[in-house]
């Protein structure tokens, strides 16, 4: 495990010098390093010797308190796979219930699992480039109930809303400000969480920051919040009513309900959804694919997302009705920001005639205007100073040229309409890739679109909806087919993942 024995520091590094006259014994600090993935992949074997070594610290009367650390040893990887026996939380007890207290020391990304570590400990030294995230616990669980009672008593409950729930990135410096570090060590990491433990007194006490009122109102604000930008997803809303549990309710209620919506969001679509997209996220990591597969996977739903342009959608609406169905961005936002070609491109340029199924000039036409965004060049919206962004009118006059020349009627299309030709058009040109390289799986597809692609995680990726029927690809193809070929025809590769078992 990498564990390493107490340091036996002379007394010239011990805070405070003693007089050699002087009997008092010196009490000294253990230094724990791990130079492994956080608790989320340990097996048992794994946590009973860590358990071992810290009840060891906790018995020996040198010993005065614990600095745990390691490089990886906070950060949740995508490659950290969860151990089959998880023993993530009697890891966390046995730190939180040391009988030394266990200051952590730590550095980089500080994420999942690895965060669940740092908050058991009694206090938290963290480096100037520490980043703190993702609290939501892999494999389709919620954060431990101990985590969360303890992250309620540490940080104001919008705070803590604001990191576990919606996601944040903190730094170290707004960590400190909001109180779940302690110190930021400008250098020598370890050696100021020591100094930190040979002063450590016990630690302040973990009370609410508000009253049960003011609390109560922030968590129904949170509500409205989560109802508005995750009306999809269960998982916010379980999270949230998780972290009002160990806001308001004494700790052993706290425990019981959130290991009940653990229970019952551990059973639900989502869940499974998330663990499916984790695990190929994690074998992602592991494989070796160029970086151009992404924009080969990208380009069928772009090219839809123009043809729906063409037909009479604008680029608000279908970035507005992307990011409803989940996306982190949509394709016209991203191209007026970095650029056409950065977007639409297939391979190493911006697509051209010879990528279309059925051919659409709007893209030839857009860069024949000097019309391709980026910090230099116009794009899709006209842009105000305030930072709102609305129609180009000028690119109303190019689609409806691009319409003339395929002479295709414009005219509104239905919200709906967008999100499902775009889907089913991410589906079958992905069963098309697929089927073209004996490298990649359905699982390293998928994670390809939520690592790089900013397909909404929790819904797992487009071939996984295919599989589990989230939606009816072959039924869409044919329907619209018959209207206008945009899409293609069905890759023999989807009806066989459609297929029933």
């Amino acid at each position: 495990m990498g564990l390493r024995t107490p340091r036996r520091p002379t007394l010239g590094a011990l805070i405070g010098q003693l007089d050699p006259l002087t009997p008092a014994p010196v009490r000294q600090v253990a230094h724990l390093k791990l130079d492994c993935p956080p608790p989320c992949s340990w097996d048992a074997a794994h946590a009973r010797g860590f358990i071992e070594k810290i009840t060891a610290f906790g018995e020996d009367p040198d010993i005065c308190a614990i600095v745990l650390h390691g490089r990886r040893l906070f950060s949740d990887v995508l490659a950290a796979k969860t151990a089959p026996d998880d023993a993530r939380s009697v890891v966390y007890a046995a730190v939180a219930g040391s009988a030394k207290p266990v200051i952590a020391a730590l550095s980089g990304p500080v994420t999942g699992s690895g965060l669940e570590l740092a908050l058991a400990c009694a206090a938290r030294v963290a480096s100037p480039n520490a980043t703190f995230s993702t609290l939501a616990r892999s494999e389709g669980h919620l954060p431990a109930a101990e985590t969360l009672i303890r992250l309620a008593r540490l940080v104001e409950v919008e705070r803590a809303a604001n990191l576990g729930v919606f996601n944040a990135v903190w730094d170290s410096k707004a960590a400190v400000e909001y109180g779940l570090v302690d110190l930021v060590a400008a250098r020598d990491l370890v050696h100021v969480a020591e100094k930190l433990a040979f002063s450590f007194n016990g630690g302040r006490k973990l009370t609410l920051s508000a009253e049960p009122e003011v609390v109560a109102a922030k968590i129904y604000g949170l509500r409205a919040k989560v109802r508005r930008d995750a009306p999809h997803q269960s998982a916010p809303m379980t999270l949230l009513r998780a972290l009002e549990f160990a806001a308001q309710t004494p700790a052993k209620h706290a425990r019981v309900e959130i290991d009940r919506l653990d229970e019952a969001f551990a059973a639900s679509p989502e869940a499974q959804a998330l663990t499916y997209a984790e695990r190929g996220q994690a074998t992602l990591s592991r494989a070796n694919l160029p970086a151009e597969l992404a924009h080969e996977l990208a380009w069928p739903l772009l090219r839809e997302a123009i043809h729906l342009l063409d037909e009479g959608a604008t680029p608000g609406q279908i970035d507005r009705e992307l990011q409803r169905f989940g996306f982190l961005q949509g394709p016209f936002t991203r191209s007026d920001r970095d650029g056409m070609e950065a977007v639409f491109r297939r391979q190493t340029s911006l697509a051209n005639g010879e990528d279309w199924i059925t051919y659409s000039p709007t893209l030839d036409l857009m860069a024949d205007e000097g019309r391709t965004g980026g910090p230099d060049a116009p794009g899709w919206y006209r842009h105000a100073s305030d930072g709102r962004f609305t129609f180009e009118p000028e690119v109303d006059r190019l689609l409806q040229a691009s319409a003339t020349f395929q002479r295709c009627a414009r005219a509104p299309i239905v919200d709906e309409v967008i999100v499902e030709r775009c889907l089913t058009a991410a589906i079958n040109g992905a069963a098309h890739v697929l089927e073209a390289r004996a490298d990649l799986s359905p699982a390293l597809v998928d994670a390809i679109w939520t690592t790089r692609l900013g397909f909404p995680k929790w819904r797992g990726g487009p071939l996984y909806m295919a599989r589990t029927h989230a939606c009816d690809p072959l039924a869409s193809l044919e329907r619209w087919t018959r209207v206008r070929n945009t899409a293609g025809v069905a890759a023999p590769l989807l009806r066989r993942i459609v297929a029933p078992p």
